[in-house]
């Protein structure tokens, strides 16, 4: 306190002097003016010299506004704000350019006089002329002389007042601090004349030194102070020398930078200190890994970038946030600061987390570190809410760290998975009750600081609090899954105490929603189901862990329900994403894991039922019990009780075969396509009276059906052909007619055919594209159907026999020639034109068969019986298309009134 304080009171007592001595000389020069007001001002003959490029420009204060621009008139001036400093810029870095084409022999000057103080000490050693001693006394003295010249200049002449000595000052006592810096450390490091507490101090006392003399300086002397002392330590140290007290060095280094430029608010000169301080403490971290040491310094430089730019101990960022964004607002430059400060600190404590050479204790120091800057943001920093969003970086740099020890097989998920194979007297391992009490600890933090922002804040836009809702009710459950997925520790500890600690977690954010309830507030809907749906998960998680697989189901598909029965009482809109996130696990489940395998071929009857029904009533009741505007939880669970429904019908008859394999039949394969493609139609159906986002999820689920659907008539198509064709394809159950092919092909036609005709009814606008593809697809599975029926009378239920024979080929005139005439009788009872030309279709294919294929494979009186009975048909064709067109035509002709009585038409 005495080194800091001291300089302080002295230098405001300069400051003060300065300021009264200018306003004397201020009003001397105004005076005159007053009492002679008509007195015309003399010309000025003088040039003011030329000046050269300002490296930067310190802020002035407003009596430095008045003495350099004084009004004729004093009348008062709106008080303007602080201006706020950035520092990589076009014009910064112009600026710098023009300063170093202008003043490059400074720059030279400067490193020669350090390079000067370090051969000094290089020479006596490499000489051995002078004594440890006297070597480190020599630099010390070369050090002080130079910052006593360049005092004795400024004093003169000043530091940028008289152009031919501007910024030579700066330059020798720049370098002259450095040159003290590299004594100090050589006396440590090199000859071990002081142990690494008195260098420290040494730096110390040297520094607040440098602080004071920045304060008086202009900026060529903390540029030159900085990057010498940044480079300092690695020209004198020794390779087999302990590293470790340069973490020191490099925190009192940025902490002097940022002294400095608390008072001068040059910014560059605080963005400076903490590039040079961190990227010394990563060169040393790789040198001598010491993990508190760079913990340690890492958070004394974000302590250093909160505390000194507003010169508080309680920090008071305001303005503008980090987020969520503002347009046209950006945030102050000591917002910006802070934020690298709390930025260092997360990258040095997740860097110590993720050593894969550390020891288990320096993998635990990393995370505690982590948490302890979540919990310091959350506490400490409560006035300075344009930080707020600083608190991202350590819950991400957490979790991070948290995921990435089993990726990297670190020390400390090697000591907590070894236990699984440790003998039954080993005690159980602490670091998950560790970890998740930290969480437990972030958690509470965060809360506590939403607590204060909704009471205290009150006329604060509701994002102020959004960001400690979501953390203070998202960090457990992140935590515990990234656990679960990651570390596994049902398999390390057992099921019982992990599902435990899971309902733990759950009660105390089932505590905080009723907390926040309680408290009120415009927000409170939103939080409340924030923390009702982390507890949600929380539960999900022990069930999970303790419950079968079907009762897993089971219990998901109730906590669902319950979700949105919660919702549906207190209207709290995150449930409604919970429910929606448990249809999607539920769907998982049934498809994926277990899965349909499992539903098949493992589960029981009981257990099957249970689970799918299960899940069935799970959707029915989200979907009765959904709020009136939660128009997308009701497309879901509508969507997912119409998929699920089918899927249980398709599971049910495959069950029912009782086969290891009984997707590969013909007649499965078409059952399975008609429960998908009626699962996509009933989704298309509800398409036309669907809100846009509904819209878009309908389309989504109707595509997946339909594709499903798609998939298994492709495989009913390639295993027919492949019945047709070879001999260990499939058979054809059943007997004909009333075999499997029917089963096969006749359901998907109809619901086809019966989906074209719903989506042509008024107002589907999908009916112009979807109908006659799905009309074309049920006329083409009817046509399948009977091709390969009219084979299976004619050569069994192996349809790879050879052939054909006279009467199947005759059959298959006689079918077409009645779908024509068939569809040629729909066609006048529907006056349709297009179903007429379809019937004359069938015909000329009908004839063209006849001729190119009956013709040469017919013999004897099969032949003639053909060619006569088509003849006979084709002769009754067109005397019954002739009355058609007579009967259309008499009906569209228009009709004639008839004569009034008495009269003839001639008349």
């Amino acid at each position: 306190m005495i080194l800091i304080g001291l300089p302080v009171l002295l230098l405001g007592q300069r400051g003060l002097k300065d300021r009264i001595a200018r306003l004397e000389a201020e009003i001397a020069r105004i005076a005159p003016a007053a009492q002679q007001p008509d007195r015309p001002a003399a010309p000025e003959t003088a040039t003011a010299p030329e000046k050269e490029p300002a490296l930067a420009l310190p802020r002035q204060d407003a009596a430095e506004r008045m003495t350099e621009q004084p009004s004729p008139a004093p009348r008062p001036e709106p008080i303007a704000p602080p201006s706020r400093s950035y520092v990589l810029r076009a014009e910064n870095v112009a600026r710098l350019g023009a300063w170093l084409r202008a003043n490059w022999t400074l720059a030279i000057a400067a490193l020669s006089l350090v390079l000067g103080g370090l051969f000094m000490v290089q020479y006596g050693v490499e000489r051995g002329l002078l004594t440890p001693p006297m070597r480190v006394l020599g630099a010390l003295a070369l050090g002080a002389a130079l910052v006593a010249g360049g005092e004795w200049l400024r004093r003169r002449h000043g530091d940028v007042e008289t152009p031919t000595i501007r910024h030579l000052p700066s330059t020798l006592a720049g370098a002259g601090v450095v040159v003290l810096f590299i004594g100090l450390l050589s006396a440590n490091a090199l000859y071990g004349l002081i142990g690494a507490g008195a260098a420290l101090s040494g730096v110390a006392l040297v520094a607040a030194g440098a602080v004071v003399l920045g304060w008086l300086y202009g900026p060529v002397l903390p540029a030159v102070g900085l990057l010498g002392a940044g480079v300092a330590p690695f020209l004198v140290a020794a390779s087999d020398v302990d590293a470790t007290p340069l973490y020191g060095y490099f925190a009192i280094l940025g902490l002097a930078g940022l002294a400095i430029d608390s008072l001068r608010r040059w910014a560059w000169v605080s963005a400076l200190a903490l590039s040079v301080a961190t990227l010394g403490l990563l060169a040393v971290h790789a040198d001598a890994t010491f993990a508190p040491g760079f913990i340690g310094a890492a958070f004394v430089l974000a302590a250093g970038a909160l505390i000194l730019p507003e010169r508080q101990l309680q920090p008071v960022q305001t303005g503008a946030p980090l987020w969520p964004p503002r347009r046209g607002a950006r945030p102050a430059f000591p917002t910006l600061l802070g934020a690298a400060g709390i930025a260092i600190a997360t990258g040095a404590a997740t860097l110590v987390a993720l050593d894969r050479a550390g020891s288990p204790a320096d993998a635990g120091l990393g995370l505690a570190a982590l948490a302890g800057l979540f919990v310091a943001i959350a506490l400490w920093l409560h006035r300075a809410p344009a930080l707020d969003g600083a608190i991202s970086l350590p819950t991400a740099g957490f979790l991070a760290a948290l995921a990435a020890q089993p990726i990297l097989g670190t020390a400390l998920f090697s000591g907590f998975d070894s236990y699984r194979l440790a003998p039954p007297e080993t005690d159980m391992p602490t670091a998950l009750w560790w970890v998740m009490a930290a969480a437990a600890t972030m958690a509470a933090a965060a809360f506590w600081r939403l607590h204060r922002t909704v009471r205290t804040r009150s006329d604060a836009p509701p994002e102020a609090s959004l960001i400690w809702a979501l953390i203070s009710a998202a960090i457990l459950p992140a935590t515990a899954l990234t656990l679960e997925f990651l570390w596994q520790p049902r398999l390390v500890i057992g099921n019982a105490p992990w599902a435990m600690a899971a309902m733990v977690s759950a009660a105390v954010l089932v505590l905080m929603a009723e907390r926040r309830a309680r408290l009120g507030g415009p927000t409170r809907a939103r939080d409340t189901g924030l923390f009702a749906a982390a507890a949600t998960l929380m539960i999900a998680l022990a069930f999970f862990l303790l419950l079968s697989k079907a009762a897993l189901t089971l219990g998901l598909a109730l906590l669902m329900a319950l979700t949105s029965a919660v919702d549906r009482r207190f209207a709290l809109p995150a449930l409604a994403w919970i429910a929606q996130l448990g249809a999607a696990v539920i769907g998982y489940r049934l498809l994926v894991d277990p899965g349909l395998d499992h539903s098949l071929h493992v589960a029981s009857w009981g257990e099957f039922l249970l689970g799918h029904l299960g899940a069935l009533a799970g959707f029915e009741a989200t979907r009765r019990l959904a709020r009136a505007e939660r128009g997308a939880l009701r497309a879901v669970a509508e969507s997912a009780l119409l998929t699920t429904a089918a899927l249980i019908a398709m599971l049910a008859l495959a069950r029912a075969i009782g086969t290891q394999d009984a997707f590969s039949t013909h007649w499965m394969q078409g059952l399975s396509a008609t429960i998908w493609a009626g699962s996509a139609l009933g989704q298309m159906w509800r398409l036309a009276a669907s809100a846009s986002l509904l819209r878009r999820l309908r389309a989504v689920f109707a595509a997946i059906s339909g594709g499903v659907a798609l998939i298994f008539a492709l495989r009913l198509s390639t295993t027919t052909s492949e019945m047709l064709t070879f001999e260990w394809a499939d058979r054809v159950l059943g007997p004909p007619i009333f075999d499997s092919l029917t089963l096969a092909f006749l359901p998907l036609a109809a619901t086809l055919g019966v989906g074209s005709w719903a989506l042509g009814q008024p107002g589907r606008p999908l009916a112009r594209m979807l109908r006659p593809v799905l009309g074309a697809s049920a006329a083409l599975f009817v046509l399948l159907w009977g091709f390969v029926e009219i084979r299976r009378l004619w050569r069994g239920p192996e349809l790879w026999q050879p052939g054909p024979s006279d009467g199947e080929l005759y059959s298959y005139t006689v079918a077409m020639l009645a779908v024509s005439l068939g569809l040629l009788a729909v066609a006048v009872l529907r006056r349709s034109g297009w179903m007429r030309r379809a019937a004359m279709t069938g015909v000329a294919l009908t004839i063209a068969k006849v001729f190119l294929i009956d013709m040469s494979g017919l013999s004897g009186l099969t032949r003639v019986v053909s060619f006569v009975g088509l003849g006979l048909a084709l002769a009754g064709l067109a005397w019954i298309n002739r009355k058609i067109d007579g009967f259309w035509g008499a009906a569209e002709r228009p009709k004639v009134p008839a004569p009034p009585p008495g009269t003839t038409p001639d008349t």
